[in-house]
């Protein structure tokens, strides 16, 4: 298998995944506002960042996106679910939560199911050295994203889970052929952040009792 379907195909049962964890439910900090698919997932170059700094063109969902649509805003809402070309934005807009859930859930099956088959990603064709760079920046956003993610669950004791999501983020980084000093940065950051919740989880009396705020570091914007 091709490294770009790979990739792709990581990053879909990344979602499928994250669907089935329920990770587009009603947030309990903000109840009144609908999780939207994809825009608030992990995968999303700009994951939880209101400016925006990052254009859709670099987020790998484009390649399903139809040409004459990659224009829009939220494009990936413009991604066709079902055969009769129903979208992300069909349902907002007449659906409910849980048909667009369930659409969604199908969709992704399928086409995860289509690349472990065929090897063959699906849309639009780009030039590898479009594909590297796509791929550079959304594994670095990505890892980023589930650095940030891990680091608010150690600020809730949450520590088992900030462990793996640290180990996902080294591992989302290793995606990227070249990381460049931010790459490295993040690497070494979460690399320090796990060994520090590996202290607390697994050093007995001591580690449980050390700050959380003492050991971590930040996320560097």
């Amino acid at each position: 298998m091709k490294q770009e379907d790979q990739e792709l195909l990581d990053l879909l049962k990344f979602e499928l995944k994250f669907l089935e964890d329920g990770g587009y439910g009603r947030s309990p900090h903000t109840p009144w506002l609908p999780q939207l698919a994809f825009e608030d997932s992990p995968t999303c170059p700009n994951f939880r960042d209101s400016a925006r700094p990052h254009p859709c063109s670099e987020c790998l969902l484009m390649r399903f996106v139809p040409r004459e649509l990659q224009n829009q805003q939220s494009p990936c809402r413009l991604i066709p679910l079902t055969d009769k070309g129903e979208t992300i934005d069909y349902f907002y807009r007449y659906g409910t939560q849980m048909e667009l859930e369930e659409f969604l859930a199908g969709w992704l099956r399928k086409q995860i199911r289509e690349i472990e088959q065929h090897g063959v990603t699906p849309g639009v064709a780009l030039s590898s050295k479009t594909m590297d760079r796509l791929r550079r920046r959304q594994w670095l956003a990505f890892a980023g994203n589930l650095y940030t993610l891990a680091n608010r669950q150690c600020e809730n004791h949450n520590y088992l889970a900030a462990h793996a999501l640290y180990g996902r983020a080294l591992a989302a980084t290793q995606k990227v052929a070249t990381l460049g000093d931010s790459g490295r940065s993040l690497v070494a950051r979460t690399r320090q952040n796990q060994q520090a919740v590996s202290e607390i989880l697994y050093g007995g009396e001591k580690g449980s009792e050390q700050a959380p705020s003492e050991e971590l570091q930040t996320v560097e914007q």
